[in-house]
């Protein structure tokens, strides 16, 4: 009878998984595949279906260091980049056909994965730069992008401390005002004390000399 049970339960995923896939290519073009890679598409975990970023970012970071998070406006789905294909996989394994549990959420979520080639959404990145808008690729040196990392104090208030525990796998500063992870927004009646640090002052002198 378990046997029965675990082999219902498998179809139900795979068949739920098809239906991702079907959505997926009808909305955007982006065809799922068969192996493992860094990319995955997550079903029911997206800003359509009332998750946020950071209840996102809870539970795929549990896995590997998320190197891109993607969700479109108004879409059931999500696009997330790990730093190796291991620990996609892992993410995949863990997380495909599972029931989670969100902060702030009425009722849980079960999500359902796919690999994907590459993380990519047409909409996210415009076509072309706004007018006066100019790129300038590998600005800054590695010497210099070390000089920049060193001049933060990474730790040295509560706010930056509980962004950290938000993004474990990530170092994050904030300046002007606190970046909110439940909502994707800053609390304009809240700036933050003091004003910005020497990487401030080390990018606009060497923007200043291009």
């Amino acid at each position: 009878e378990d046997h029965l049970k675990v082999h219902k339960m498998k179809k139900k995923v795979l068949r739920k998984q098809v239906r991702a896939q079907h959505t997926l290519m009808r909305h955007e073009g982006i065809e799922c595949i068969s192996h493992a890679t860094q990319s995955l598409v997550i079903a029911n975990a997206g800003l359509g279906n009332g998750m946020s970023r950071h209840q996102l970012l809870r539970i795929v970071e549990e896995y590997g260091l998320v190197e891109t998070l993607l969700m479109p406006p108004n879409k059931p789905y999500s696009f997330v980049k790990y730093g190796t294909t291991e620990e996609a996989k892992k993410a995949f394994d863990a997380l495909n056909g599972k029931e989670v549990t969100l902060e702030d959420f009425s009722q849980n979520v079960v999500l359902y994965i796919n690999f994907v080639e590459k993380v990519f959404w047409r909409n996210a990145v415009p076509t072309s730069l706004p007018p006066g808008l100019m790129v300038i690729e590998k600005i800054i040196s590695p010497e210099e992008e070390r000089r920049m990392l060193e001049s933060i104090d990474w730790i040295g208030d509560e706010d930056t401390q509980n962004a950290q525990k938000t993004l474990k796998h990530r170092r994050v500063k904030h300046f002007g005002y606190e970046f909110c992870y439940d909502n994707n927004n800053v609390d304009k009646d809240k700036p933050l004390p003091g004003g910005l640090p020497e990487i401030c002052d080390l990018f606009l002198e060497k923007c200043l000399k291009q």
